[in-house]
């Protein structure tokens, strides 16, 4: 089948949509897909490719997608993708890609990627082969008109995501697609959408760059003819089209919110920066009202959004520096009650960094003879190593902040001397974890800086706005195993996505050591896979999530909540004995648990 190529700013919606998803912890759980044999990999420390195939639902294959191979956490800022595209069988090699971790992203016009395929959010190396399923998208239609009926022409119309595919709250507030404008009949037609549940607006200013709508005034109105809070909620399936989601426009003429930005640090200096993103989202709904941009010669530095209704709102700040120091404000209430808010001062601070070396240990003598071993690389390329630092906004003595847009993922991948720098954190709580994409390696250990604020079992560290942190030590040891299988559901149970597969260390000394936990989320047809796993005797459980949580944090991070995992893994009876080197394969497991053995 052939696509053709989308515009940019597809292109950017849907890549987008891709790196917001949350990375997973080592040890890894990751589809079973993707992976190429030694034979395939480049010479080491040589040039390489990811290749792969493209196809649709069916398998068929899907020509002239463009595909983004881009480099994950990379040490050269910024990161630029490679951009490829797929041939009439569905082919693609992104070739020339120098020893590192990638992301591989897709667009087509008309198509989304397979939301399932996204959840695993996999890493790739050079040498790697990648198959990336599309689904056609959703679509939304319907008709605007004013109060007297008559249709609305040249009127900005936009869906909003406000759960997914999964019924879960949408992680990201930019969860909005390419809007359309009616037509002369006042028909709109809103394609390409991924699955999930949507509210949509008409008017209340386009989100298209250097637009002007003779309705940006306005407020937007919400299908079928209301505000945010009061509207109806649009359920969209992959390749569906719903129609009749038709629109009364209010025509009722919003109020301004205007401020200035107040740079401090770096960007109080005068130093020149890229300009500064404000945004405005409905208060606690994950939803953006509207968006400013404030260029870097501003001097005023003054921000304006027109056309907001009446509501509650949350407004914040971004901006870099062409060093790459970032900086960010704090998220402030506003309350718009029949007229307009002037003299917003949002305050811009230079964010946190942490810095630290990634190393690797030789397995003993002992290991290295042991058959399963045997031909197994002796040390990794430290480049092919993510590093992974997950915001923990409910961790103890972490102050309680407005909702953003999730708590923040940063990532960094070390050179080859394995040092890095995760930059760009906002002040709070972080989980560090490791994951290293040669499967015959695992973390041993994570050593926050010394001059952490507060450092915890399982890494964890607590930052504060423009601190910058040396001194992160982690090390990766040879002898990793792996494990895979599948959950039996019984009749009733939830869907494979509401569950979860957790790894726990039966060694009592290993109890409160965070990094001999994983978790995994079952693919649709019950397979689950664990990569990375440092060699021991581990128990597993499968447990129901809470549906009401876009990201459930992991149970293991708090001490009470761990210890009752343990309990439960320990009453199921499911152990697993796992030796240097070994891969343990055709696991089942049962939900709800019975005390078979795995």
């Amino acid at each position: 089948m052939n696509v053709r190529t989308s515009t940019a700013l597809s292109r950017l919606a849907l890549v987008c949509g891709v790196l917001v998803a949350w990375p997973a912890f080592a040890p890894a759980a990751l589809a079973q897909e993707g992976r190429a044999p030694a034979a395939a990999r480049p010479a080491r420390g040589a040039r390489g490719s990811i290749s792969g195939r493209v196809v649709g639902e069916g398998g068929e294959p899907l020509a002239q997608v463009t595909v983004f191979v881009t480099p994950r956490g990379s040490v050269r800022q910024p990161s630029r993708p490679r951009v490829v595209v797929s041939d009439d069988g569905g082919n693609f090699v992104a070739p020339g890609l120098e020893p590192g971790v990638y992301h591989v992203g897709v667009s087509a016009p008309g198509y989304v990627p397979d939301p399932e395929q996204l959840s695993a959010v996999e890493a790739y190396r050079p040498g790697d082969f990648v198959v990336m399923r599309m689904l056609r998208g959703g679509v939304v239609t319907g008709v605007v008109t004013d109060a007297a009926g008559a249709p609305l022409a040249a009127l900005s119309v936009r869906a909003f995501r406000v759960r997914d595919h999964e019924g879960r709250p949408a992680a990201s507030s930019w969860n909005f697609s390419n809007e359309d404008q009616t037509d002369d009949r006042g028909v709109y037609r809103i394609y390409g959408l991924p699955p999930g549940t949507y509210v949509v607006a008409a008017g209340g200013g386009a989100q298209r760059w250097g637009y002007v709508s003779p309705y940006d005034g306005n407020a937007p109105t919400f299908y079928p003819s209301g505000t945010r809070d009061t509207a109806a909620e649009v359920s969209v399936r992959a390749g569906q089209e719903t129609a009749g989601v038709d629109i009364r426009y209010r025509d009722e003429r919003g109020h301004r919110v205007t401020g200035t930005l107040a740079p401090t640090g770096a960007a109080a200096a005068g130093e020149p920066g890229e300009g500064a993103s404000v945004v405005l989202n409905y208060a606690g709904s994950g939803v953006p009202a509207a968006h400013a941009w404030v260029g870097a010669q501003d001097v005023n530095r003054s921000f304006s959004f027109e056309g907001v209704a009446d509501g509650d709102y949350e407004v914040l700040a971004s901006m870099q520096t062409r060093d790459g120091v970032s900086a960010s404000s704090a998220s402030q209430r506003v309350s718009v009650r029949g007229a307009d808010v002037t003299g917003l001062r949002l305050t811009l601070a230079p964010l946190a960094s942490v810095s630290g070396t990634v190393s690797a240990e030789a397995a003993p003598e002992a290991v290295r003879a042991l058959a399963e071993c045997k031909g197994r690389a002796a040390a990794p390329l430290l480049q092919e190593t993510l590093v992974i630092a997950r915001g923990d906004p409910k961790a103890a003595g972490t102050p309680a902040q407005p909702p953003r847009r999730g708590p923040q993922v940063r990532e960094a991948s070390p050179d080859e001397a394995g040092e890095f720098t995760l930059r760009h954190l906002e002040a709070g709580a972080y989980r560090l974890g490791a994951r290293p994409l040669d499967e015959n390696f695992y973390v041993r250990s994570i050593q926050p800086p010394p001059a952490a604020g507060r450092a915890a079992a399982g890494a964890m560290l607590q930052v504060v706005g423009g601190q910058r942190l040396a001194g992160l030590s982690i090390r990766l040891a040879a002898g990793a195993a792996s494990a895979a299988g599948s959950v039996a559901a019984e009749p009733g149970a939830p869907p494979f996505a509401a569950l979860r597969v957790y790894l726990v260390p039966a060694e009592r000394e290993r109890a409160e050591d965070t990094l001999r936990y994983a978790e995994a989320t079952p693919t649709p047809a019950g397979s689950f896979a664990f990569r990375n796993l440092a060699p021991g005797r581990y128990l597993l459980v499968v447990r129901a999530t809470d549906a009401a949580e876009a990201r459930p944090r992991p149970p293991f991070w708090d001490a009470d909540a761990r210890a009752a995992l343990r309990r439960e893994a320990a009453a199921a009876g499911l152990t697993l004995d796992l030796q240097p080197c070994q891969r343990a394969a055709d696991l089942t497991l049962r939900y709800p648990v019975s005390k078979e053995k795995p």
